[in-house]
C-alpha cells in the first residue's frame, strides 16, 4: 500500500536520470577543469567528530548541522554542512603545509537541518576550490579567474559581484561603535535593510561620520564607476581603508583587461559571510536574472588557526544540483548494442571489445524483440547486425 513515509522530507530529493546523469557529466568538467589548473582532489568523509567540524570559523555553521553519537565512540559526530572547513583541517593538519601553497578542490553532498526553498536543496552537491597559503592580491584574482572559467566551460553566462568585508569593519572601528552597535548594523546589512539601516545610523552616529555610512549604502553598482566614486570620497580616512580600496580597484581593473565579456558589479555595503570573510568576497549570478548565486566565495584568512596552523586562504564554491536548471541537457549520443543472456567466452571477449570502445552493451533477455544493433553469432564468431 502506498504510504506517505515513502516520500523524501522536505527539501531532499531524489535525483532521476537523466538529471543524474546530466548532474555527474558536469561534476566531470568541473573537476577537470580544476585538475587542469593545478587543483588536486581532496575528499573528506561525509561525517565527522563535531569538535573538528564546528571549529573556529565553521561555528556559525552549528544551526545546520545534523548531529548524532557515534556508537564506536560515544563522542557527538555531525553531518558536513559545509565542505570548506573539512578542507581546512585538511591542509593544516594531515597535509601541514605550513610555508607552502597548496591548491585543493572537493565535491561532494552536504546536509543542512532546515529547509530554505529560496537557496534550493536542503542537500546541495557542493563543488569548490581553494587556495592556501597565499595573502596577496594575485591569489584572490586567480581563485576568481578560476570561478569564472568554470561557469564559462559549462556554458553559463553570469554576472560578477564584488564586495570587500573589510571596508565596513574598519568604518565601525573609525566611527568609534562599540562591539553591540557593530553587530546591531552588520545584522542589519547582512538583511539589506535600509529603513533599519537609516534609522540605525540616526540614532547611534553623528557627525561626519553620518553622511559616510549613508554613502556607504550608495556604492553599489557598475564597478569601475563605484570604486572610482568610493576613492574619491574615502580615500585618506585611514591607511587601512586606503589598503581595501586600492585592492578593489586593482581587481576590477584587471578583471575589466582579462574578462572584457563579463559584467562587473560592486557593492560595498555586501558584507554576506562576514562572520569568517576576511576581505574580498564575490558571488557569480546567472545573466538570465536568477536571483540566487550560482557561485560565491571569498578570502577567510587564518581558517586553520584552531587546528594548528593559520594559513591565509580564499576560495569559491557552487551548489551543482542547485544549478543543473540553468544547464543545457546532456544528449546521449552513446551507441548502443544489445548482447544475448548466453554463456560463451567469446562473446564476453566481444562485450568488452566494445566497450573499451566506448560502445553502450545492454543485455537483452529477449533478443528479438530489439530494435537497433545486436550482436549475433555468425559462423562461429560475434558480429554486429
Amino acid at each position: 500500500m502506498q504510504q506517505s513515509t515513502w516520500f523524501t522530507p522536505e527539501g531532499l530529493e531524489d535525483l532521476l536520470p537523466p538529471q543524474a546523469q546530466k548532474l555527474e557529466f558536469y561534476r566531470r568538467q568541473l573537476v577537470d577543469g580544476f585538475h587542469l589548473s593545478g587543483y588536486d582532489l581532496v575528499l573528506p568523509p561525509l561525517a565527522e567528530f563535531t569538535d573538528s567540524l564546528l571549529t573556529g570559523t565553521a561555528r556559525h555553521m552549528a544551526v545546520d548541522t545534523c548531529r548524532f553519537t557515534d556508537q564506536e565512540s560515544g563522542r557527538m559526530m555531525g553531518v558536513r554542512a559545509d565542505m570548506t572547513p573539512q578542507v581546512a583541517r585538511i591542509v593544516s593538519n594531515r597535509l601541514k603545509a605550513d610555508g607552502q601553497i597548496s591548491r585543493l578542490c572537493y565535491v561532494g553532498e552536504v546536509l543542512k537541518t532546515r529547509n530554505n526553498k529560496a537557496k534550493g536543496s536542503r542537500s546541495p552537491i557542493q563543488v569548490g576550490a581553494e587556495l592556501f597559503g597565499h595573502d596577496g592580491i594575485e591569489s584572490d584574482i586567480e581563485i576568481i579567474e578560476l570561478m569564472l572559467e568554470s561557469l564559462k566551460g559549462i556554458n553559463l553566462n553570469i554576472k560578477l559581484s564584488l564586495g570587500h568585508v573589510g571596508i565596513v569593519d574598519e568604518l565601525i572601528a573609525l566611527a568609534g561603535l562599540n562591539d553591540a552597535q557593530g553587530s546591531e548594523l552588520i545584522d542589519i546589512l547582512e538583511r539589506k535593510a535600509i529603513p533599519e539601516f537609516d534609522a540605525f545610523v540616526a540614532a547611534n552616529i553623528s557627525g561626519a561620520w553620518t553622511a559616510r555610512f549613508q554613502q556607504l549604502i550608495s556604492y553599489c553598482g557598475n564597478a569601475a564607476d563605484t570604486i572610482a566614486k568610493a576613492q574619491s570620497e574615502f580615500s585618506g580616512l585611514s591607511v587601512q581603508m586606503d589598503a581595501y580600496l586600492n585592492h578593489l580597484a586593482e581587481m576590477v581593473q584587471h578583471l575589466q583587461a582579462t574578462h572584457a565579456s563579463v559584467d562587473i558589479h560592486l557593492d560595498l555595503a555586501d558584507i554576506r559571510g562576514f562572520q569568517y570573510h576576511t576581505g574580498i568576497i564575490f558571488a557569480a549570478y546567472s545573466a538570465c536574472g536568477f536571483l540566487q548565486p550560482i557561485a560565491k566565495g571569498g578570502r577567510y584568512d587564518n581558517i586553520g588557526a584552531d587546528f594548528g596552523l593559520a594559513l591565509p586562504a580564499t576560495g569559491f564554491s557552487l551548489d551543482l544540483r542547485g544549478a543543473l536548471d540553468l544547464l543545457a541537457d546532456v544528449a546521449d549520443n552513446t551507441d548502443v548494442v544489445y548482447a544475448p543472456c548466453v554463456s560463451d567466452a567469446d562473446l564476453q571477449n566481444k562485450i568488452e571489445e566494445l566497450k573499451s570502445q566506448g560502445i553502450k552493451v545492454v543485455k537483452s533477455y529477449d533478443l528479438e524483440q530489439e530494435n537497433g544493433k545486436k550482436l549475433s553469432n555468425q559462423n562461429g564468431a560475434w558480429q554486429l547486425v
